[in-house]
């Protein structure tokens, strides 16, 4: 039997990781080349293992899976096929899959990927409440699928007010920690309101190498929202 492709160890045996979140504003609807090949080309530079994507918008599943095969990502799973879905890239095959809409505003999916638990998720752009009730739900899937190791949620969470940092507080209450202020170069006077996020549980804090919004040419240009990223070996 043909094994399966693992994660590459460095010469410390270590098992370097990098994943990137990204609202990609109405499936990159500003890259009109024919299959996104600008956007293509940004992501294979970038070279993630994962990638946790947002507004993945007018994507079938065939089609996502097209363009994650143009820059490396073999695997590929998109929420639903309408309104605004969020997805799921990745290097490595991705099992245990969770596709959720009913309750929610425009729903999560969720999928293992060499033991991590990786969610996908875009809350609410309108009130707060359902911001609350959405995040409710998540955190409740995660509780029962314990234990809570190994887990990564991320993406446009659309939370930035004082009155809606409870949607946050919910999730550091959780016991999740916020990655980016983990990175010693990260400040939030750089990137004003910020509503997009990966969060960790907190076995994975003494394995975080980096992490922080990806800017560069292409990202002022091609969304409303910065990508953000973070790496860490196990």
């Amino acid at each position: 039997m043909m094994a399966l492709p693992g994660f590459a160890k460095d010469k410390r045996g270590k098992q370097a990781m990098k994943i990137i979140s990204y609202n990609i504003e109405y499936g990159m609807r500003a890259d009109t080349t024919a299959g996104k090949t600008i956007f293509s080309t940004w992501m294979r530079n970038q070279d993630p293992d994962i990638v946790c994507l947002q507004e993945a918008n007018k994507f079938t599943q065939k089609s996502l899976e097209a363009l994650a095969a143009s820059y490396g990502h073999p695997y590929a799973v998109l929420q639903k096929e309408k309104g605004f879905p969020t997805a799921i890239t990745s290097k490595y095959p991705i099992v245990n899959i969770m596709k959720v809409e009913n309750n929610m505003w425009h729903g999560f999916v969720m999928g293992t990927i060499n033991g991590y638990h990786i969610i996908s998720l875009h809350l609410s752009p309108h009130r707060y409440e359902s911001r609350q009730l959405d995040i409710d739900l998540i955190l409740e899937t995660i509780r029962q699928n314990g234990p809570f190791e190994k887990w990564l949620i991320m993406g446009d969470f659309n939370s930035v007010s004082p009155v809606d940092y409870s949607v946050h507080q919910r999730i550091l209450d959780f016991g999740f920690i916020d990655s980016a202020r983990l990175d010693k170069n990260f400040s939030e006077k750089n990137f004003g309101a910020r509503i997009d996020f990966i969060y960790i549980s907190p076995d994975l804090k003494s394995a975080f190498t980096g992490g922080n919004f990806i800017i560069d040419d292409f990202t002022k240009k091609y969304s409303d929202h910065r990508p953000v990223y973070m790496t860490w070996e196990k």
